[in-house]
């Protein structure tokens, strides 16, 4: 224990006992433990594809320079799609962002990837700024999964749907999280 000088008046000097305090493993609610290490998969997920998408952003000109010429390129897409309309132009243009794209979408993901992991912990701490962000992030998720069911994705949207909305009651509702908060 660490002890610390209050000082009450200015003439008295008291010391008193300060402890760190740190969560319990076995006061944290079941749910809370659940969603925190959803929140840490996801987080070591993202900041994995994230890395993958970085170097995969160097690799993105030789990869499409074995596909062949842009002109190449353009003649196996007419073929294959002839309704379609590509200029050597529009390859080369692509040809070109491509890498950055790749390399903007890493450093995203790898962000998003720390602050999901900062998240999860935060909730194991009791954290209330974790507590908003993670219902500011399923939110998200539920809105992302009701453009799945409509883009036709049914399955995969309604399971996602369904746990994005028991984690967001449990969350924002639920009696043992709510005191866990406070």
């Amino acid at each position: 224990m660490a002890k610390k000088r209050v000082k009450r008046s200015s003439k008295r000097t008291v010391t008193k006992s300060v402890a760190k305090i740190q969560p319990n493993l076995s006061n944290i609610p079941t749910g809370i433990k659940i969603i925190s290490i959803i929140f840490y998969v996801v987080g070591a997920l993202a900041i994995a594809f994230g890395v993958f998408f970085v170097v995969a952003a160097f690799m993105v000109p030789s990869l499409m320079g074995s596909l062949g010429t842009p002109e190449e390129l353009v003649q196996k897409l007419t073929q294959a799609n002839p309704g379609i309309q590509v200029s050597v132009a529009d390859v080369n243009s692509l040809l070109s962002i491509l890498p950055v794209l790749f390399a903007v979408a890493g450093v995203v993901l790898i962000i998003l990837g720390i602050l999901d992991v900062f998240i999860g912990r935060g909730l194991i701490g009791g954290k209330q700024w974790a507590k908003v962000l993670a219902i500011l992030f399923v939110a998200l998720g539920i809105v992302q999964s009701v453009f799945s069911i409509m883009r036709g994705r049914i399955i995969s949207g309604i399971i996602w749907l369904v746990i994005f909305i028991v984690i967001e009651y449990y969350l924002g509702f639920d009696e043992k999280s709510k005191k866990f908060f406070r």
